[in-house]
Order: structure tokens, then C-alpha cells, then sequence
């Protein structure tokens, strides 16, 4: 970069000099950057990528979604191929659900205690196992979780989707639960 320098100060007008060395930093500034990821919150994090397959990631793919238990908005769910879509959320309780709706210009304390962000409208797509376990509560009549099947809740959820929580293990749905709230 010096000698660039130098050549530029002999050689070239300064103007152009000047030029070649913002060209030059911006080059440098924009390899070094990192790519951010979508929705931070307490309860869950959103990946940058989508993975090529559905079956088990490798270390060499980007996870549709980490391992564990999220809340979602079930989007579609599609009994024949066995799968979910879904726009991760943020379902936060107690000083967390107080701390975000005060920041974000909302009730605060907000309403039962709860309090959900969507930051992110990005759908995400995952297979459910066939042993999976799925239940719902107050979008199929109860006051406590019931047991249904795939295709039971794709027609509970065609017209409105409550929060879910879903467990996920390497990019496939172990369990679905409708969170109930007052």
C-alpha cells in the first residue's frame, strides 16, 4: 500500500491519488466485515443461510435453525410433505417482556405479563418426524393441551396462528405446543 502511495505522489495528480486510497480502504473494510444474522433476542436466534437439504446438517451447512425450543408463528403447515413453515418470534415474560414493549413504544407493563416481538419476517421451512409430538390448547377448544395430528393443526391454524413453540434437533421438528395465554 506505501508503494502505491509513493507511485501515486510522483505519478498521478493528488486528486487521484486520494481517490485510489479511498477505493483502497473501502476494499479492505468491506473483506474484513462479517454478514449479520436476522431477529436477536432473548428466546431465540435466526440464522444468516438456509441449508441445501433437509436431513441432518453438516458442519459444512448453516442450520435453518439452532437446536432447542423456539416460539413461532406457524405460517403453513403441510401434512402430505410433513412440514412447517414458520417466522420466528420473540415471546418475552417478566421484566424482559416489561424491558421490550417500553422500547419498543408499547404498553409497558404490558399486558398478562407477555409480550411478543417480531423483528423479522423471515419464513423458515422444516420437516416434522413422524413421531412427533403436537399438541394445541385454546385453537382447539381447551384450556389444556390436547393431542393432535399434523393434519389436525393445519386446519386449526389455516386462518390464524397463535404462538407455537417448536423443538427443534438437527433441522427437523420433535415437538409442537401452542402456547396458551390469557
Amino acid at each position: 500500500m506505501y508503494v502505491l502511495i509513493a507511485l501515486s505522489r510522483r505519478l498521478l495528480h493528488p486528486v487521484v491519488a486520494l481517490l485510489i486510497l479511498l477505493t483502497a480502504a473501502v476494499l479492505t473494510g468491506c473483506a474484513n466485515s462479517e454478514p449479520t444474522g436476522g431477529a436477536s433476542g432473548t428466546t431465540a436466534s435466526t440464522p444468516a443461510t438456509e441449508p441445501t437439504t433437509s436431513g441432518p446438517t453438516t458442519t459444512s451447512e448453516q442450520a435453518v435453525l439452532a437446536d432447542g425450543r423456539h416460539p413461532v408463528f406457524l405460517q403453513a403447515v403441510d401434512a402430505d410433505r410433513r412440514t412447517v413453515t414458520f417466522d420466528l418470534i420473540q415471546y418475552l415474560t417478566g421484566d424482559a417482556a416489561t424491558r421490550a414493549a417500553a422500547e419498543d413504544g408499547e404498553e409497558s407493563p404490558p399486558p398478562n405479563d407477555y409480550y411478543i416481538r417480531n423483528v423479522n419476517s423471515k419464513l423458515r421451512t422444516l420437516p416434522v418426524r413422524a413421531d412427533a409430538t403436537i399438541t394445541a390448547n385454546q385453537i382447539a377448544g381447551s384450556n389444556q393441551d390436547v393431542p393432535v395430528t399434523l393434519a389436525k393443526l393445519a386446519t386449526l391454524t389455516r386462518e390464524h396462528s397463535p404462538v407455537f413453540w417448536i423443538t427443534v434437533r438437527h433441522d427437523q421438528v420433535l415437538k409442537i405446543g401452542e402456547q396458551w395465554v390469557p
